[in-house]
């Protein structure tokens, strides 16, 4: 019953959806592979295909700000209300979860570690731009390694920016979400879940912006967000 429910609403969704437009979709580049395989499995579901835009977080924002183009817009729900975008409906996808990073031949047990001497460079996105950046400042302050390490960091635009740094071994560890570093498998030596009690929650939800270009498009998609595919897709990518 609830399947057959769920078909109708898509549908009628869907009828709507088409006279709209292209449904687009942006979020932050630490979940490119998340969303990119959200949106393959809502193409299959749904028949539509949605435009996808990948940037830091400021820099999606902006673009929607600018209007005309953002249907959704996946990210951090707290950074997302703090936006100033209107936003007329919001799907929780999941709980980020911050990791710290190391190249092959590194080990760590605890991320206070990065404290070490032998420990040269740190890699971290920009707290201004990513909210795994925000986390990791928050880490930082509370364990009183912001001014033991401040000589040691390296700050980048993206999360995924950082695991390049560690993937290629220019760092000796970086911090980044679970989500991206899940994707680069055995490419890095290792990763460790920092202590959540550390920083402050992290919850990624969808949000459909108030005058979206393709309101019935946006409805379509958080619709699907709530169904146990798009969940499964959310756990495989560690949320």
């Amino acid at each position: 019953m609830l399947r057959i429910l769920w078909t109708c609403v898509l549908v009628l969704l869907m009828a709507g959806q088409a006279l709209a437009g292209p449904l687009t979709i942006a979020a932050g580049a630490g979940y490119k592979k998340l969303v990119t395989d959200l949106a393959a499995a809502y193409e299959k579901t749904s028949g539509t295909k949605p435009e996808l835009i990948f940037g830091n977080m400021g820099q999606v924002t902006t673009q929607a700000k600018a209007g005309g183009v953002i249907d959704v817009i996946i990210g951090e729900k707290g950074f997302l209300e703090k936006s100033g975008l209107k936003f007329s409906g919001v799907a929780e996808i999941g709980h980020g979860i911050l990791c710290l990073a190391w190249p092959k031949g590194k080990t760590f047990t605890d991320a206070k570690e990065i404290a070490k001497p032998d420990v040269k460079r740190v890699a971290m996105p920009d707290a201004k731009k990513a909210i795994y950046g925000r986390a990791a400042t928050q880490f930082l302050a509370k364990t009183g390694l912001d001014k033991t390490i401040k000589d040691k960091l390296l700050v980048v635009a993206t999360v995924p920016q950082v695991t390049t740094y560690v993937v290629s071994g220019e760092v000796d560890a970086g911090f980044v979400n679970r989500t991206d570093i899940m994707n680069v498998g055995d490419k890095v030596g290792g990763y460790l879940e920092v202590d959540p009690s550390l920083y402050a929650p992290i919850v990624i939800v969808a949000e459909s912006l108030a005058g979206s270009p393709n309101i019935a498009g946006a409805k379509s998609f958080s619709a699907f967000l709530a169904t146990d595919a798009a969940k499964a897709i959310a756990k495989k990518h560690g949320m």
